[in-house]
């Protein structure tokens, strides 16, 4: 099973321009992930055999716990899941969850997590299959070996993490892409690209130049809001853990092992990104005892697991109703935290965007103008300025003040070539006001 070369490359150039989810040390596996992603989709043979495993559940089944492996890099593309695909789609993920979840012969669920990451489309599907599971069955996600970017996210969805062994690291809660200048390489083969476009930033971002500065800021406040979004969907999952959205920020993307060799401190655990360390028998083993299982999931120690040092004892079991209450209550607290945040950070921006309205040099002379389209559109700050540019100022010569321009004339108009409502009318004028609502209608 092979690809053309020329949808290699376009594979490639895809993900350069796109945003990761993904272990900076494993990229180049999600890239070889994605190729190979797409030669089983483009090779019939492989696309039909996909397409009839898909039919049935693929997951493991051992006393009663369906184990549903979330192995390798994670794509957005076709529907593998299994260590023969040496990676997870998240279509798959979403859809043995959904199964998990409904069938009645299974008592929880087990997500074996060893990945780096992977893309950012798709995970949010593939997360809320495993939220939606969650409020089913017990949860738990066993990492073999990393739960790293994408990887975390999915696996703090689950009512509790699990580090196989002493090795077994979490974290990288950080997003980034990459932005390629072949210019250089065009300019020694002789070709010039010219790219024609409408739209101020239609081609932001394009490869055939270096990255303008203001373009990169742009590329870099994404970055920065998908990593909050990675952080408050992972304090929604493991609120009740004690991990906030700020924790989450405050690890920087790094990695934590289960143990800190040098220290001898279970910082994964401490970070709280984990929970307690220990194999997948005695996950299985906690699962499949006293009915649904005999963990906790209001941030003590559980399954009778190793959470910190040797010996740690075993909290006792909770009821149903107590684990769903606690789940309800950890989501909701998750959400209130996400909104007021929200809310927090759209007040600061529209701050922002109005001071930059009315105190630009653009609203000299028009200043009541600068004031309407500030409060009465949602004009960005730079389409405000160059709608006030084309407005004439107060006073100018030859120009009377906007609340004094009026005509008789029905071929007279506004500013922006629109016409009043009121031809007929003697000393129409438009406000301050009137003009923002015309300048806004026609953006719109």
């Amino acid at each position: 099973m092979t690809l053309n070369p020329n949808v290699a490359a376009e594979a490639v150039a895809h993900l350069a321009a796109r945003p990761l989810l993904v272990h900076e040390a494993h990229a180049l596996e999600v890239v070889q992930a994605y190729i190979n992603a797409e030669a089983v989709i483009r090779d019939p043979e492989a696309s039909a055999a996909m397409a009839a495993a898909g039919t049935k559940a693929r997951y493991q089944v051992e006393r009663g716990v369906a184990i549903i492996p979330i192995t390798g890099p994670l794509v957005s593309r076709g529907d593998m899941i299994g260590d023969g695909y040496r990676m997870t789609s998240y279509g798959a993920i979403a859809t043995e969850f959904a199964r998990a979840a409904d069938d009645p012969s299974i008592r929880a669920i087990v997500a074996a997590v060893n990945s780096p990451g992977g893309t950012v489309e798709g995970v949010l599907g593939a997360a809320g299959a495993i939220r939606a599971a969650r409020a089913a069955k017990p949860v738990v996600a066993h990492v073999t070996s990393m739960a790293a970017s994408a990887g975390y996210w999915l696996a703090s969805q689950a009512d509790e993490i699990v580090l196989a062994d002493d090795l077994a690291q979490v974290g990288s809660i950080g997003v980034y892409t990459m932005h390629m200048d072949i210019s250089g390489l065009l300019e020694k083969v002789g070709v010039q690209i010219s790219l024609i476009s409408s739209g101020r930033h239609k081609v932001d971002g394009h490869p055939f130049a270096p990255l303008p500065s203001d373009v990169r800021g742009s590329i870099q406040q994404e970055i920065d809001d998908l990593r909050l979004m990675f952080a408050r969907e992972v304090a929604a999952g493991r609120s009740a853990r004690g991990l906030t959205s700020d924790l989450a920020l405050a690890t920087e993307a790094r990695m934590f092992r289960a143990l800190n060799v040098a220290t001898g401190d279970r910082e994964a655990i401490a970070m709280k990104l984990a929970d307690s360390v220990g194999t997948r028998a005695a996950v299985l083993a906690s699962l499949t005892s006293n009915g649904r299982g005999s963990r906790r999931i209001d941030g003590g120690h559980s399954m009778g697991m190793n959470a910190g040092a040797p010996g740690a004892e075993t909290s006792p079991g909770i009821s149903k109703a107590d684990h769903d209450a606690a789940v309800a209550k950890a989501r909701e607290d998750g959400r209130a935290e996400g909104h007021a945040a929200g809310l927090a950070e759209g007040r600061k921006a529209e701050r922002e965007r109005r001071a930059a309205i009315v105190g630009s040099e653009e609203a000299q002379g028009r200043e009541a103008a600068a004031a309407a389209l500030a409060d009465t559109t949602d004009l960005s700050a730079d389409e405000a300025k160059r709608a006030l540019a084309a407005m004439p100022k107060a006073g100018a010569a030859g120009i009377p003040p906007l609340a004094q321009r009026a005509s008789d004339d029905p071929s007279a108009g506004a500013p922006d070539g629109s016409r009043p409502t009121d031809k007929g009318k003697s000393g129409a004028a438009y406000s301050a006001e009137e003009l923002a609502a015309r300048v806004a209608g026609n953006r719109r």
